[in-house]
């Protein structure tokens, strides 16, 4: 009735209930619900900013239980659409990421493989345009959620495929600078072991030339996981968009008992410092004596002995 005859005053908190409705469903939905799916990717419902919270939330959901939809009617594209036109505003960037990171972790590779060039394009516009903390945040919890589900080399490659060599170019320039900047458990881990697969896997960071990157990375790493937050964050002020709110529109109100509970998506690590020391034991088995080296030569000495009692902590000698 709300959405039927118009009540936009409500349409935030319909849009909530219908968000918890579809989360309680098993998979498949009921073929009742989809209706509702194909209103949400109307554009226009996009327009008032007082909805978008809700509107994500309700996507998400049906992202999350009702992926094989996606490959139907051009829906998928329809989705990546509302991506990039939230994540080009500072005021909705966040509640771009939210989309996004749901269409990453729900969907197999194959299945967004051919997007993923328009996708880096939009947020490699947005980071040209306006490089915010919160946006820098993001953008590192993206891509290490890629990372952790579908692999560093369609990460670099995909990457590659805009521009040659960009792959290096942002792990330099914002990949091991900002990783000190993540806060939230959950994200610490992500990006923490994230980091750490590439520091491990990655061709690009295992290579002969490539020792100075590999330090800087690892001691970006160190920080991360051995200093508070208030050590090592620093935070923006929050400027609003005012180009966006000019006018009335009625504010986003969160139903209290419709929270998201934030899902961690690396159930398996039990601890990243753990992880870190013990992916790199098994490195530097394979070459005896070269990563010690590197260590004592790029990594600030605070760092080295905060890496060196993680090792002796978690008994992972690095030889």
């Amino acid at each position: 009735m709300i959405l039927a005859n118009d009540v936009t005053e409500f349409f935030s908190y319909a849009f909530q209930l219908l968000a918890q409705l579809v989360e309680l469903n098993r998979p498949p939905i009921p073929a009742s619900y989809m209706p509702v799916f194909t209103i949400l990717l109307s554009p226009d419902l996009w327009n008032r900013s007082s909805n978008v919270p809700a509107l994500v939330r309700l996507l998400q959901a049906f992202l999350q239980k009702a992926p094989h939809e996606l490959n139907r009617e051009e829906r998928l594209s329809l989705v990546l659409g509302i991506f990039s036109r939230l994540v080009a505003s500072p005021s909705t960037e966040e509640q771009g990421f939210y989309v996004l990171n749901t269409v990453i972790e729900s969907l197999d590779y194959g299945v967004i493989a051919t997007y993923m060039v328009n996708i880096w394009h939009a947020l490699f516009t947005r980071l040209h345009k306006k490089r915010t903390v919160k946006f820098l945040k993001s953008l590192l919890i993206f891509m290490s959620l890629f990372l952790v589900k579908h692999g560093s080399v369609h990460l670099v490659d995909s990457m590659n495929a805009v521009q040659a060599g960009i792959f290096i170019m942002i792990l330099e320039q914002i990949w091991i600078p900002s990783l000190k900047l993540i806060t939230g458990s959950i994200e610490l881990k992500l990006t923490a072991v994230a980091s750490t697969k590439l520091l491990c896997e990655c061709p690009v960071l295992l290579d002969a030339t490539a020792a100075q990157r590999w330090g800087k990375m690892l001691d970006s790493i160190v920080i991360l996981l051995s200093r508070p937050e208030e050590d090592r964050v620093e935070e923006e002020p929050e400027v609003p968009d005012l180009a966006e709110n000019v006018g009335y529109t009625a504010a986003f109100v969160s139903l209290y008992n419709a929270g998201k509970k934030e899902e961690d998506p690396l159930k398996e690590v039990r601890d990243p410092k753990e992880f870190l020391v013990a992916s790199l034991a098994r490195l530097s088995a394979l070459s005896p004596g070269k990563y010690p080296q590197i260590i004592a030569e790029t990594l600030d000495a605070a760092n080295q002995n905060a890496l060196f009692q993680f090792c002796n902590s978690y008994n992972c000698p690095l030889v």
